[in-house]
């Protein structure tokens, strides 16, 4: 991910007026912005605007105030010259010239961004920043194609868009695309509640008590459908559905013979392997693992989201973490294959925890390159539980900080998630309605394999659903043994290293939204009824750090943890 240079930056920076009436809303002018390659010579340098010399509307210096979150909107129309026109026709949008380069992604031009610090504390600061890359074309002429569009603010709050590392492997473009009209736009925003899930897997997928919207479900279940091959005009009608629910079940730790989490006996999750067991068919990987649903829009309006938590209490039975997974080409020891951003697992698992011998376990993001060298040691061993926890922000550093029993070990690469589809109004990717029948039949989960007709205004062509994270799956290899999960929770925020640190190691009453009892929330008078003058004097005592507020669990420090147990007690009417 390419992020403009600090130095770019601080030079823009001192060379912005001394006084200028920082607004809400900041527009960068796009006009004339041109991406290119030389004949048979190297690209044009990366791209840059800002909203000191180039405001939109023309004008004065626009500065944005420092705001806990931000909105982006990213428009205009491309003038296309031939044989480029051959595939972007020009007058196209660029969200169509998006979705013609990487198909289905023009949606990632506007989002939602919390920023915590409120502030500009040093001269790079982003907002957005992601790559849109891919081979397309047409019979006459075909071409890849690599780009990062970025949004970051100074350190005075002037706005710069950028379009970097511009890259046409094949080493020359005769033709340019230009902005005809167009501009970036960032607003303040006020950051939406986060919402928070947990499972603990009690003999099913049921969420904890407190738990907003967040689903899983077998990614294979059969009332999703067909799974689509690989192709995506390929039906795979003759893909096995049912398959990880057959391989996967929920089990007692007395039952498995192992200890429970933190010493005490819980039912748990034993996780299918990444591949079909019955057949080993490479082609039958597909729809093995477990389907992740957000669900957090409508609350946070944004079609994906890219800060995030994670948290997993996990077992590795020695089985499973010695095993030596042969594939076709070399040796490999991936042990679990815990996450990856597709929503239908059209390839290898993002995150990886891999057996390097000698008993030392890895954990690491891969992509396809499973010998980069980004896998790092993890304090870990087999047959004992551990909880994992991964906190990202892919907006703002595009980086996944990783904790093990509370105590943070290395960032590692980052990763949004999907969250198209509003469960109050379903609609596939390109906006057309969901049937409510199917969406019925789904379990209102959205499915990973169903496709639009691609006959709504600005369709290019049927889409799926978009809303889903692959869980214990890898459709490369089907590299991932079985592991037993005891507890899993998700929020669509940042929980600090002090929350990550109270929250410690595992057990059996689960890690936020527990199971071991209520926290208190009758703080005031009339004692015996929950009302506002709880709230009141939960939130006096938190402003002042008193003990009162101090709840999830007691560690001296006051952060969002508290607010969460708080507001899960009293929603449960606890006393």
């Amino acid at each position: 991910m390419h992020r403009p240079s600090p130095f770019a930056l601080a030079v823009l920076a001192a060379a912005s007026p001394a006084i200028a009436q920082p607004t809400e809303d900041v527009a960068v002018d796009l006009l004339d912005v041109e991406l290119r390659c030389q004949f048979l010579g190297p690209c044009f340098e990366d791209q840059f605007r800002d909203s000191i010399n180039d405001p939109f509307p023309a004008g004065p210096a626009q500065f944005i105030l420092p705001a806990t979150g931000y909105s982006w909107f990213i428009t205009g129309h491309l003038d296309t010259t031939i044989p480029l026109a051959l595939i972007v026709p020009s007058g196209s949008s660029l969200a169509e010239f998006i979705d013609i380069v990487d198909s289905g992604n023009s949606f990632l031009t506007t989002g939602y961004v919390r920023y915590p610090q409120a502030s500009f504390p040093d001269p790079e600061n982003t907002l957005w920043s992601q790559t849109f890359s891919g081979a397309f074309g047409n019979a006459e002429f075909m071409l890849d194609l690599s780009l990062n569009i970025n949004l970051t603010v100074t350190d005075q709050g002037a706005i710069v868009g950028s379009i970097t590392d511009i890259d046409i492997p094949t080493g020359f473009l005769t033709g340019t695309a230009t902005f005809t009209d167009g501009f970036f736009q960032a607003s303040t925003w006020v950051p939406s509640p986060p919402q928070q899930t947990e499972w603990h897997f009690d003999g099913d997928f049921s969420a904890a008590p407190g738990s907003d919207g967040a689903k899983l479900d077998y990614l294979d279940n059969p009332a999703f459908g067909p799974i689509t091959g690989d192709d995506p005009g390929d039906p795979g009608d003759d893909i096995p559905t049912g398959v990880t629910q057959a391989q996967s079940s929920f089990m007692t730790t007395t039952a498995l013979g192992i200890p429970g989490p933190g010493g005490e006996e819980d039912t748990v999750y034993c996780t299918s392997p990444a591949r079909n067991l019955s057949t080993n068919n490479p082609d039958h990987l597909r729809g093995v693992g477990l389907a992740f649903y957000p669900a957090t829009q409508p609350v946070y309006p944004g079609k994906f989201f890219g800060q995030w938590t994670l948290i997993f209490d996990l077992y590795i039975p020695a089985q499973s973490w010695y095993e030596d997974f042969p594939t076709n080409t070399d040796p490999r020891e991936f042990v679990l294959a815990l996450m990856q951003g597709s929503d239908d697992n059209t390839g290898s698992a993002d995150a990886f925890f891999r057996n390097t011998g000698a008993g030392v376990m890895t954990f690491g993001t891969s992509g396809d390159d499973f010998n980069a060298p980004i896998y790092q040691p993890v304090p870990i061993a087999p047959d004992s539980w551990f909880r994992l926890a991964l906190v990202c922000d892919d907006f703002s550093n595009g980086a996944v900080r990783v904790f093990v029993d509370g105590v943070f070990l290395f960032e590692t690469d980052s990763s949004w998630v999907y969250n198209q589809v509003d469960p109050t109004n379903p609609q596939y990717a390109d906006a057309e309605p969901i049937d409510p029948a199917d969406w019925a039949a789904w379990g209102q989960f959205p499915s990973p394999w169903a496709l639009s007709t691609g006959t709504a205004p600005g369709s290019l062509g049927p889409t799926g659903c978009n809303s889903n994270m692959c869980l214990f799956a890898d459709n490369r290899d089907g590299a991932s043994e079985t592991a037993y999960l005891a507890n899993m929770y998700f929020i669509d925020d940042m929980l600090s290293d002090s929350t990550i640190a109270g929250l410690a190691g595992p057990n059996a009453d689960g890690i936020v939204l527990t199971s071991a009892g209520c926290n208190p929330a009758d703080l005031a008078e009339p004692y015996g009824a929950l009302d506002f003058s709880d709230v009141l004097a939960f939130l006096t005592a938190f402003g002042s750090a008193e003990p009162l507020a101090d709840l999830a669990p007691p560690t001296g420090v006051f952060d969002f943890s508290d607010v969460i147990a708080f507001l899960t007690g009293f929603g449960a009417g606890c006393p």
